[in-house]
C-alpha cells in the first residue's frame, strides 16, 4: 500500500520528534534492533521485560518503528545521554546548565511541554502527546 505525500510528511515529522533522522523514511533498513526505554508490563502490572532489553530482528519499516517508538522502543540504547521522555524520567539531570536551548511548545489541555531541536520536531511531539488525551 502506497502512502500519500501528506502521510509521508506526517510520518517523517513524528519520527523526527521521536529522535530519528530526517532521512529515516527514505533510507530505512529491512531489519533493526530496538531497545526498550521503559519496562514492559503485563496486565497485572508485573514486569515482563526490563528497560534496556534489546529486541533484535524487528521490521525497519518507518510506520512500524514509529508505532514502537510510541511504546518506548527506540534504536538508540537507553541512558543518560538519551533525550526521550522515558530516559529523562529514569535518569534525572542533576546539573543545571541554564535554560533549555530547545524549542518548547505547551499543550493547551495539560501541563505537558513538547521540546525538540526544531519547531517541527516539537509540534510532532505535541501531536503524538495529543493522541493520549
Amino acid at each position: 500500500m502506497a502512502i500519500t505525500t501528506r502521510e509521508r510528511t506526517e510520518l517523517r515529522d513524528e519520527l523526527v520528534g521521536q529522535g530519528y533522522s530526517w532521512e529515516y523514511v527514505d533510507e530505512w533498513q529491512p531489519k533493526v534492533t530496538l531497545y526498550r526505554h521503559r519496562d514492559l508490563l503485563n496486565p497485572n502490572g508485573d514486569v515482563v521485560s526490563f528497560a534496556g532489553t534489546a529486541v533484535n530482528g524487528l521490521p525497519g519499516n518507518p510506520d512500524y518503528v514509529n508505532r514502537k517508538a510510541r511504546l518506548g522502543m527506540r534504536m538508540k540504547e537507553p541512558g543518560r545521554d538519551c533525550e526521550c521522555p522515558d530516559c529523562v524520567e529514569r535518569f534525572p539531570r542533576s546539573v543545571d546548565n541554564g535554560p533549555d536551548p530547545r524549542v518548547a511548545v505547551d499543550c493547551t489541555d495539560c501541563t505537558f511541554v513538547a521540546r525538540a531541536e526544531t519547531k517541527t520536531g516539537a509540534l510532532a511531539k505535541l501531536r503524538a502527546h495529543a493522541k493520549i488525551h
